[in-house]
């Protein structure tokens, strides 16, 4: 009996001492990885700048020129000036006209420009756009130029019938069609000076006799009445 006691009595001072024994190796293990993570972690130290922010650097293992780390003693050449944007505005087509042009003919605006919209062609029995303004007229009668001006084609259209376009400065050039012309290419006119005579346009042969003028400016087609800043006496509704 007491010879079962006294083995039981060593086998688990045994178990104790393997235990205590292990439980050191896991100590000592343990320890020893966390000095080794500790001598890769990076180091942080505040900016000598006492900015309240942190310089950031990395302990390389290989042997050279260290990567990421902030030059000093450099000059900044870098452009330190900033591009000014300048404030678009609305390009107005209408600028810089300020009521100084004649209409072709001394007469009265009998059609407007339909910015777009379709109206109804009385010839052609559709609906179409009207990009311009028609001044009625006879056959015959003397057509001016609206103002001063180069002479940029002359030519005869089957539709517009005789055209003359002008370019009348400023980005704006004027279709005067419905008019019969002598002038050539490259002539050179001067406002109120007779450009043609009237003929028929056959598109628009039943709005009766007229000059249908057309105005465009830096290539896009603009409302002659608002472009030229015709007086309001000179048009009329249809």
């Amino acid at each position: 009996m007491n010879n079962k006691q006294g083995k039981e009595s060593k086998l688990l001072k045994s178990k104790f001492f393997y235990t205590v024994v292990m439980s050191l190796v896991i100590a000592i293990v343990g320890v020893a990885s966390v000095i080794y993570n500790l001598s890769k972690i990076r180091n942080v130290v505040p900016d000598d700048g006492n900015t309240g922010f942190y310089s950031v650097t990395t302990q390389s293992t290989t042997s050279g020129r260290q990567a990421n780390v902030p030059a000093t003693g450099v000059p900044d050449n870098r452009d330190k000036t900033t591009s000014s944007v300048e404030k678009s505005t609305e390009n107005d087509l209408n600028r810089p006209y300020t009521g100084k042009y004649l209409l072709p003919l001394n007469s009265k605006v009998s059609k407007g420009y339909s910015d777009g919209n379709m109206v109804l062609s009385k010839t052609m029995g559709d609906w179409r756009v009207h990009d311009g303004i028609d001044i009625g007229g006879n056959i015959g009668d003397n057509a001016v130029a609206i103002n001063d001006g180069n002479v940029t084609a002359v030519y005869n259209d089957p539709l517009w019938g005789d055209v003359i376009e002008i370019k009348h400065g400023n980005g704006l050039t004027a279709k005067y069609c419905g008019v019969k012309s002598t002038l050539q290419k490259d002539a050179k006119v001067k406002q109120g000076q007779i450009i043609g005579t009237v003929t028929e346009i056959p598109t628009e042969k039943a709005d009766g006799v007229h000059i249908h003028l057309e105005i465009t400016v830096e290539d896009k087609t603009v409302d002659p009445v608002k472009a030229l800043n015709l007086m309001s006496d000179n048009t009329a509704t249809e």
